[in-house]
């Protein structure tokens, strides 16, 4: 900016500006054209009158916000959903300012690349736990039906595509997935665009579910006599006061009794010389007072240990060893004469049957269909090894291992995902490998569930490589930089876990039930989220990589001198151990969008051996809480999406007024409560008051922040945020039985 006495010019486009201004976007997301991105002296962009943003590019026009000419310089808008199986489409602008001394500027050029956006759906290993899943697939599919449609009814989505673009699991979960993908893809089935092809394949997989319930066993039996199952939760209850009290009562006579100094002297000389530690008789009583189950828990452990020890109806059975003496010819090993574990050789307890009588197998599937994604573990290497419908060799082990699957996925790929070791049998597959000529060997693998149980990191591989390296870029592609750099679609990941992140109850207990249960929901349970952070934390230096190569080529830095920059080597190496460029960093990249997680509550009644409870009982209220939970989490994830966009318009409407407004710190102090209130959710989505405190308090906040004279598009989030906590609530407070009817309407179809 130029100044001579009072007046000031606006600078022009200059020669040297051989580029437009570029800005990435994923489909459907609000974006924000700010002019102090475009003009790089930000005294002149504070200074603009007026401004002009005009669409210049046909094929998508865009709804823009009007209200937002007060903000001078900022154009908002929804971007567009992309066509045509198309990955990217562009969308320009052309900006003009007019100064205070109404001079007018030439146009400045901005270029929007709005990307296509997947979705991925990822099942969580567990064994009769992945009745879970069931639920929770079945109401993501009404749920997404139902925002598709709002899309369509908006003119923003106007094609119909598959409601999930990839859907992956381990274990069970990988056996879900089959089902779903084989439902969706099969001959008789209608298009999989249609959501009622997708209805259907929920419906199938709540069927299978139901096959595998198992006949009432005797603890279901003597559950249903009201003075047994009262006498369990009476005495639960009852101890749990108990030891309560007596802990509190200990601990105050301690404090009172014992005087600070001649307990310092014990703890200091007198344990020297005493057999016991100062706190083993506190510790003794305290730590070795095991609270009684409650009914519904002495019912899972009895309901599991008579599954396990007889075997489930077409799931598992045993076989007897024809060797009892066992690999050391310890006859005092228990575990050397108790039948090893079958799942596909005797038909009535065969999971194998059962699986192909819902899932149609080879599943091979081509772009354009939902891909297929399972992961088992190579027990001889130790890698996690993830099987692809589209594609016919499985690489691993830094690309040396091969697996050829030219049929696609097979039943005992399948089976391969869910082989947890002394319940199922390990299935074989013939692995080239390519290290020093070994040729092929025949390596046994094992459940996936133990490198990775929830594959989120192996997704976001698998969708990288197919679309940057497998698959074939056309010519148009190939002579487009954009395009090249931005050849993968951005994803979308709901995932569904089986194992509870977050205890509900306290004390913890010392006893071995107990310790087992922990120790499986840490060992299985979700580790994803540092995934998820590290992808968002490189998908962020990218961006800010590509926005300084834009700005160095809209100042006229020449393209040699910038290639020669990418040209140059990194420290990091790609996955066959070759040394990166730094040019390879730009290519290939995407944005996880959103990343929503399901998860299965502790609900106080868990035991070590659940994942064998195939009873009817636990496998109905098991879809049920998953139905449930995925509903109250979708309402969530509206939320977090509201407050994000607040938290988006109000950055540039701050910092064109150079100065933090007021509805900053209003808008931190929603952000906070979201955040107590996901914390609250992690160990319950029952009636809670203090949880029902929270959302009141959200609404409150969000009610009192102050719109000024901001555009219309943060006063449409703040109404889009009142709306989406009220759904919330009404969600969690509303009885499962009515959300069951409410949330399962009639069939219906895309007109």
């Amino acid at each position: 900016m130029s100044i001579d006495g009072n007046k000031t010019s606006i600078p022009r486009k200059t020669e040297k500006q051989e580029s437009d201004y570029k800005q990435i976007a994923s489909e459907g997301s609000l974006v924000l054209l700010d002019a102090r991105d475009i003009i790089e002296d930000i005294d002149t962009a504070n200074s603009i009158k007026s401004s002009s943003w005009n669409q210049v590019s046909t094929g998508h026009q865009v709804n823009t916000d009007d209200s937002n000419k007060a903000n001078k310089s900022i154009l908002s808008f929804t971007a567009p959903y992309v066509k045509d199986n198309e990955l990217t489409t562009t969308l320009g602008f052309e900006l003009i300012i007019t100064d205070k001394e109404n001079n007018e500027s030439h146009p400045y050029n901005a270029i929007v690349i709005v990307k296509r956006v997947q979705r991925a759906i990822i099942f969580q290993g567990g064994a009769a736990l992945g009745a879970y899943e069931a639920g929770v697939y079945q109401a993501l599919v009404e749920k997404l039906i139902e925002y598709d449609e709002d899309r369509s009814k908006k003119g923003l989505l106007t094609e119909r595509r598959p409601l999930f673009d990839i859907v992956a699991g381990t274990s069970i979960g990988g056996m879900n997935a089959a089902i779903v993908v084989s439902s969706v893809t099969r001959k008789d089935s209608k298009k999989i665009e249609d959501p009622v092809t997708w209805q259907e394949s929920a419906k199938t997989v709540i069927d299978f579910w139901k096959t595998q319930q198992q006949l009432p066993t005797y603890a279901d039996l003597l559950d249903i006599i009201p003075f047994y199952h009262y006498w369990w939760d009476i005495l639960h209850d009852t101890s749990k006061v108990f030891k309560r009290s007596f802990t509190e009562l200990i601990e105050s006579y301690s404090n009172i009794v014992i005087n600070s100094d001649l307990k310092k002297w014990y703890e200091d000389s007198a344990a020297n010389w005493s057999i016991f530690e100062p706190s083993y008789l506190k510790d003794y009583f305290i730590d070795g007072w095991y609270i009684p189950a409650t009914a519904d828990a002495a019912r899972k452990y009895y309901s599991a240990k008579n599954i396990k020890r007889f075997g489930a109806l077409k799931v598992a059975s045993g076989i007897a060893p024809w060797s009892i003496f066992g690999k050391f010819f310890d006859l005092s090993d228990q575990l050397n004469s108790m039948p090893r574990a079958d799942n596909k050789h005797f038909a009535l307890y065969s999971l194998k049957r059962t699986l192909e009588r819902f899932a149609d197998f080879p599943i091979k599937t081509k772009e354009g269909e939902p891909r297929f994604l399972i992961v088992t573990v190579d027990v001889q290497t130790g890698d996690a090894v993830t099987f692809d419908s589209y594609t016919t060799q499985t690489k691993y082990h830094d690309d040396k291992n091969t697996i050829d699957n030219e049929r696609g996925i097979e039943i005992e790929h399948a089976l391969a995902t869910g082989t947890f070791p002394g319940f199922f049998d390990y299935p074989k597959f013939k692995v080239n490998i390519t290290e020093m000529g070994a040729g092929n060997e025949e390596h046994i693998f094992w459940d996936g569930g133990f490198r990775s149980n929830t594959p989120l990191k192996e997704v976001i591989q698998a969708h990288r490589d197919y679309w940057h390296k497998i698959r074939k870029h056309t010519k148009e592609e190939q002579r487009d930089e954009d395009r090249l750099e931005n050849d993968v679609p951005d994803l979308e990941v709901y995932i569904a876990n089986l194992w509870p992140s977050a205890l509900k109850e306290k004390p913890l207990s010392f006893d071995h039930d107990f310790v087992e249960n922990r120790k499986s929901g840490i060992i299985f349970g979700d580790r994803t989220h540092y995934d998820e952070q590290v992808a968002n934390f490189v998908t962020d230096y990218i961006d800010l990589a590509k926005d300084l190569k834009n700005l160095a080529q809209r100042n006229g830095i020449s393209h040699n001198r910038i290639n020669y920059i990418l040209n140059r080597y990194a420290t990091s190496m790609n996955t066959i151990g070759e040394t990166r460029q730094y040019g390879e960093l730009l290519g290939g990249r995407f944005r996880l969008t959103k990343v929503v997680r399901i998860d299965h509550k502790d609900d106080g009644n868990d035991v070590a051996d659940k994942i064998f409870d195939y009873s009817q009982r636990t496998i109905e209220k098991l879809i049920e809480d998953g139905n449930r939970d995925a509903l109250i989490q979708m309402d969530l994830q509206a939320l977090k999406d509201g407050v994000y966009n607040l938290i988006k318009i109000n950055h540039h409407i701050s910092s064109e007024n150079g100065r933090k407004q007021d509805q900053g710190h209003q808008i931190e102090d929603v952000q906070q409560e979201l955040y107590q209130i996901q914390e609250r959710m992690k160990i319950g989505n029952g009636y809670d008051t203090v949880l029902d405190k929270q959302l009141n308090d959200f609404v409150n906040k969000v009610e009192e922040i102050r719109l000024n004279e901001n555009p219309s598009s943060l006063t449409n989030e703040k109404i889009s945020l009142i709306t989406a906590s009220k759904q919330l609530q009404g969600t969690i407070f509303t009885d499962p039985k009515e959300s069951r009817t409410r949330h399962n309407p009639p069939e219906k179809r895309f007109d």
